[in-house]
């Protein structure tokens, strides 16, 4: 009777390590699945922003150019709008966002600096102007903005 116990025991402890042991590896495939979705879903959203750059570049080539007055480029402007917002929308449903500085203000760790110029008007690490647009999700940096600071 007492080896039976002692062999119940035995048994019932290898299967307690067995599954704690399946467990753990469970525990550590779903996380390491999780890293893979969210480094994917970064990647493509890199992907996406540089579309949207894209975009944006070409929209500021035509204002500068002028030919945002010609009522051709103007209809083909606003369909490339359209197709910018949804590009923008597809990043909101995954949560990322453009990093907005509604003090004008560098944000250590979202930004880099790029140039910096002399302004005593102005406070340092105040943006003057923003170079490319950043994005995050959450609290995690998909991109850096890249932006030009005032450095007295």
């Amino acid at each position: 009777m007492k080896d039976d116990i002692e062999l119940l025991k035995s048994q019932l402890s290898r299967i307690f390590v067995e599954n704690l042991q399946s467990n753990n590896y469970l525990k550590n495939e779903i996380e390491h699945k999780e890293n893979e979705k969210r480094d994917l879903l970064k990647e493509m959203s890199l992907n996406i922003i540089d579309i949207i750059d894209s975009f944006e570049n070409i929209e500021e080539w035509i204002v500068e150019n002028e030919y945002n007055k010609i009522d051709e480029v103007k209809r083909t402007t606003s369909r490339y709008k359209t197709i910018h917002k949804r590009l923008l929308g597809l990043l909101q449903y995954h949560g990322i966002t453009k990093i907005e500085f509604p003090d004008k203000r560098l944000i250590v760790g979202f930004c880099e600096v790029v140039e910096t110029e002399t302004d005593m008007n102005r406070k340092n690490d105040e943006i003057i102007s923003v170079i490319r647009n950043g994005y995050i999700r959450g609290k995690e940096l998909i991109r850096p903005a890249q932006i030009i600071v005032v450095k007295n």
